[in-house]
């Protein structure tokens, strides 16, 4: 039994956005600055500490640590922490951003799976959603948001109406 609740939201998208995270950004390099950093060349995998930044295109991730690997057929795996772990991205046509924070966070490149997880939040203009664990799936742009039992079983969401643009 997972230890959070079975209230379960499901949004097919971020909060009734018809904008996306610029999909161009997972074909871009990733550059990390961070005072501390070890590799393993033979297993593919970094672990970085302390004041970590992570760039990817317009992703930015700044964290305490990050562990990111790559496996044979090029997929990425990143995990981090903080106190709290920061992102922002740019949206698909547009010049609106998406901002997210959680404890601890976990991204799966082979299935496009993304959890944030403890005190998570994600923004986009005045649009947000709090939970105790968000799961964004790239690939099918749909989010689950989840919260414990312990914190009263309850998700938070604000989605603001949009103007119609004027004739």
């Amino acid at each position: 039994m997972s230890r959070f609740a079975p209230v379960k939201v499901v949004l097919l998208m971020l909060l009734a956005s018809s904008a996306y995270a610029e999909k161009a950004d997972r074909e871009k390099q990733i550059n990390i600055v961070a005072a501390n950093c070890v590799m393993n060349q033979k297993t593919q995998a970094s672990v970085c500490t302390k004041d970590v930044v992570l760039t990817q295109g317009t992703l930015s991730i700044r964290a305490d640590k990050l562990t990111v690997r790559q496996d044979e057929a090029g997929n990425q795996y990143v995990a981090g922490n903080g106190g709290p772990v920061r992102f922002r991205q740019k949206m698909d046509g547009g010049n609106d951003w998406v901002d997210a924070e959680a404890q601890r966070f976990d991204y799966d490149g082979r299935t496009g799976i993304l959890k944030l997880i403890d005190k998570a939040w994600v923004k986009r203009g005045e649009d947000q959603i709090h939970s105790d664990l968000i799961t964004y799936d790239l690939n099918n742009e749909a989010y689950q948001a989840q919260s414990k039992p312990e914190s009263g079983g309850r998700v938070n969401i604000v989605i603001t109406p949009k103007k119609a643009p004027a004739p």
